[in-house]
């Protein structure tokens, strides 16, 4: 069966117990989605202080995080890959965003790279 979005905010909780989020109540998945983004990112500033991949993977958050968003491309239901669309949106604007990057797996870099969010019509010539 495909993660709707509540199941899928039931089981970021469970995958990702140190993020909280007011939305979470309300059950207002973007704004929770948001929120996550946004989490993901502040875990990202972590990355700029540490000197190896077993040093990140204890101290910040980031990983799991972007592991989850690969999870949630493969079993959730079209509302919920939406939703990891935006999440990857929202974090492209992050300031960490490359450190971020190498952490994704295939379907969200996949997504990453293609940055659909951008309107290729607007370019400066």
């Amino acid at each position: 069966m495909l993660l709707t979005p509540e199941s899928a905010m039931t089981e970021l909780r469970r995958a990702i117990p140190s993020f909280e989020s007011d939305w979470a109540i309300d059950r207002l998945s973007y704004l929770l989605f948001n929120d996550f983004a946004r989490f993901i990112c502040s875990e990202a500033e972590v990355l700029q202080y540490v000197k190896s991949a077993d040093e990140a993977l204890r101290l910040s958050q980031v990983s799991p995080c972007m592991q989850f968003l690969e999870r949630l491309l493969e079993e959730g239901d079209s509302i919920v890959r939406d939703l990891v669309f935006e999440t990857i949106e929202t974090l492209d604007g992050c300031v960490y965003r490359e450190d971020i990057k190498k952490w994704a797996g295939a379907a969200v870099s996949a997504i990453w790279n293609k940055q659909p969010w951008r309107n290729s019509d607007s370019t400066v010539q």
